[in-house]
């Protein structure tokens, strides 16, 4: 951005020369502020976009002297019919109800004086009505939707991944209506993180998609772009470092086993099939770590830390193996990385198993999984006692406790289940060493899932619950919120068809969503080109405004452009934590009050949604008059009191004299100015 780009110039040659700079693009400059403000104001959506959402944001620059903004929708042109007709205080508007999928709209904003007049529509290029549209649905005919307990459901929205009969993402309300989704852009959502950060897996453009950072808009934010190396579809993250991580494939030959129910076919295809012999091929996942630059920079491989003799015996994967003439050893599905304790913790689906992994050494800490009639190495494993099997999501909840949602594939053999048992664990761990179950829930038959499935601890002590649903009967593909006391308030359920593969509860499609207003924003003249007016020593003032249902930490950067001998203000750089739909007060106050203007540039950047960063310059007018220096001498004492007594008994005032701004000057001024002098 070209403030940027001054600021860059400035700390290259020093801000010495910036009075130079500035008389040689001094006319550049105008221009660029009066195109900033008066042609460009409209920042989203601009005219034609299209739309995967229809929780749709607006948002425009800020108006000089602008109290709040009227903001207007219409689905003609002609706004012969409006159908959003709202004034905002802020520069940010979402409307969550109004707009429908597959329509065109057309919107218009004006600012709203603090005398209660409009001022003139905003324009862009000339332009002052903006057109968009949205995209299809792609679940609404989809999903149904049951609420037992509308009291008791916490508020937001669902968000999920798809990955059959194809790969697609959604996020529906809790009446079932579609909000959000991937815009055909084949992707599958494995995660979401505390900030919005949307990540997952998408074959468009394969393999460069395949472990992916986007936004609301399906942008590609970052991605691995690993060309010859897919990344697993499973899981992927950012961590708290700013490095990524997920799996990636890795084979290596290995035995078939001598005494499961597929020996004899592997031996009729001419293998030894002994259990020792590496003859056929098999294949892990590897934990992989790339930093911002798509390096790798860590990894951990299973063949150094666990041994072939431990592999599933009893469920389908040597079935699945014969056919597909690889056996899928591990199927690791889920990672949790534990920043305060440095440590990973992992499922591996088909051993059964959850390993916790000192990082960055990579030496397992323990194994919790089936004792040994089950796996070779049971007796080194912790919490033999769960017996849960085939397992997905594990995570670290902030108390230690671990949460996961266990399929029970093995459960009818391992729990004596008369069928196959899906249930949501939420265990602790003690001393590494064993196990006290705190909540369980074990889903109904119909529900049982086979493969896939999480679970979420929601903030009202709820949890949110995906299960494929392959139990008895037809195949329900859910969604639940089950309360504490395991009681299903809500369900949604897709087609018959439908795998999906997990879902996240989210306070709001738009993490990004926030706003900055300067106080004293004023205009100059009647072509519209602002500044700020303060009154000496009176703070610079910004209202960050977090518009969205997530808590956001906004790191700022303020800086005066002018040389070190003009300029008003220190620089200065921080962070500030706002909680959802609040705002925060920035104050920058001046150092120098000699000063009599300035250009003030800030920058703000929300954490994780670095895209949406917001640069603002002003230029800064200091009012050098004091108010209660009624005879402008610069010095406030008992002259001023004279002064201010005749003023008021010649009926008259000005702004110096008037000091509780009540717009008149009388003998509550007097009051007010002894007591400044007193003081």
């Amino acid at each position: 951005m070209y403030y940027t780009l001054l600021k860059n110039v400035i700390d290259l040659y020093g801000k010495t020369h910036y009075l130079y700079i500035m008389l040689m693009i001094n006319y550049l400059l105008a221009c660029v502020v009066f195109v900033s403000i008066c042609f460009s104001a409209v920042i989203r959506p601009g005219s034609n976009d299209s739309l995967n959402y229809i929780h749709v944001l607006f948002e425009w620059e800020q108006e000089p002297d602008a109290y709040e903004y009227n903001i207007q929708i219409s689905d003609s042109e002609s706004f012969d019919s409006i159908i959003v007709n709202e004034n905002e205080p802020s520069t940010v508007y979402i409307e969550k109800a109004a707009i429908n999928w597959q329509s065109n709209y057309y919107w218009r904003v004006r600012p709203v004086l603090s005398n209660g007049s409009f001022g003139s529509w905003i324009q862009t290029q000339g332009v002052s009505v903006y057109s968009f549209n949205t995209n299809q649905s792609q679940f609404n005919d989809n999903i149904s939707v049951s609420i037992y307990n509308d009291s008791l459901i916490q508020g937001g929205l669902v968000a999920f991944g798809m990955i059959g009969p194809e790969l697609a993402s959604g996020v529906i309300d809790k009446f079932g209506r579609e909000v959000w989704n991937d815009g055909n852009f084949d992707f599958t959502l494995n995660y979401v993180n505390e900030v919005g950060n949307i990540f997952g897996f998408s074959t468009v453009d394969y393999p460069l998609n395949t472990g992916m950072k986007s936004n609301t808009n399906m942008d590609v934010v970052w991605s691995v772009m690993d060309q010859f190396n897919p990344i697993d579809i499973h899981e992927f993250k950012q961590l708290p470092n700013g490095n990524y991580m997920g799996f990636i494939r890795e084979n290596f030959m290995g035995p078939i086993p001598n005494d499961n129910y597929m020996t004899q076919y592997f031996e009729n295809l001419g293998y030894l099939a002994d259990g020792v012999t590496p003859e056929f091929l098999w294949f892990g996942q590897k934990i992989v770590e790339w930093n911002q630059e798509h390096q790798i920079v860590w990894e951990w491989s299973p063949l150094d830390h666990f041994s072939v003799n431990d592999y599933d015996n009893f469920e389908g994967t040597w079935y699945s193996a014969y056919f597909d003439q690889a056996h899928d050893w591990m199927h690791s599905n889920a990672f949790h990385f534990d920043d305060e304790e440095s440590v990973i913790y992992v499922s591996h689906r088909h051993l059964s198993r959850i390993s916790k992994i000192d990082y960055p050494s990579g030496s397992v800490i323990w194994n919790m999984g089936l004792p040994s009639e089950y796996m070779s190495s049971g007796d080194e494993h912790i919490c033999t006692d769960l017996l849960f099997s085939f397992q997905h999501n594990i995570q670290l909840m902030e108390n230690g406790d671990l949460l996961f949602f266990d399929n029970g594939n093995l459960s009818q053999g391992l729990l004596g289940d008369e069928n196959p048992v899906s249930r949501i664990r939420r265990v602790k761990v003690i001393d590494n060493s064993y196990c006290e179950t705190v909540w369980q829930f074990d889903l109904p038959p119909n529900l049982f899932a086979q493969g896939m499935g999480s679970v979420q601890a929601l903030d009202n002590g709820n949890y949110s619950i995906y299960t494929f649903g392959s139990g008895l009967g037809s195949p329900e593909c859910s969604i639940i919120e089950v309360t504490e006391e395991k009681e299903i308030i809500w369900k949604a359920t897709g087609q018959a068809d439908n795998a999906w593969y997990r879902s996240y509860k989210i306070p709001s499609i738009h993490p990004d969503a926030f706003s900055v207003v300067v106080e004293g924003y004023t205009k100059t003249d009647e072509s519209g080109s602002g500044l700020i007016q303060l009154i000496i020593g009176e703070p610079l003032k910004f209202i960050i405004k977090n518009k969205s249902g997530y808590k956001q930490i906004y790191h700022y950067e303020f800086n005066d452009l002018m040389d070190e001998g003009g300029s008003a203000f220190l620089d200065e750089n921080g962070q500030v934590a706002i909680e959802p739909y609040s705002s925060f007060e920035l104050k920058f106050s001046p150092q120098n009050l000699d000063a009599i203007s300035t250009n003030a540039f800030i920058s703000i950047r929300p954490k994780g949604h670095g895209y949406s960063t917001k640069e603002l310059s002003f230029n800064v007018s200091f009012d050098q008059s004091v108010i209660g220096d009624v005879n402008l001498d610069g010095l406030i004492n008992i002259l001023d009191v004279v002064g201010l007594v005749n003023i008021i008994l010649d009926s008259g005032s000005n702004s110096n004299s008037d000091l509780n701004q009540d717009g008149t000057s009388n003998i509550l001024d007097v009051v007010l100015l002894v007591g400044i002098i007193l003081d």
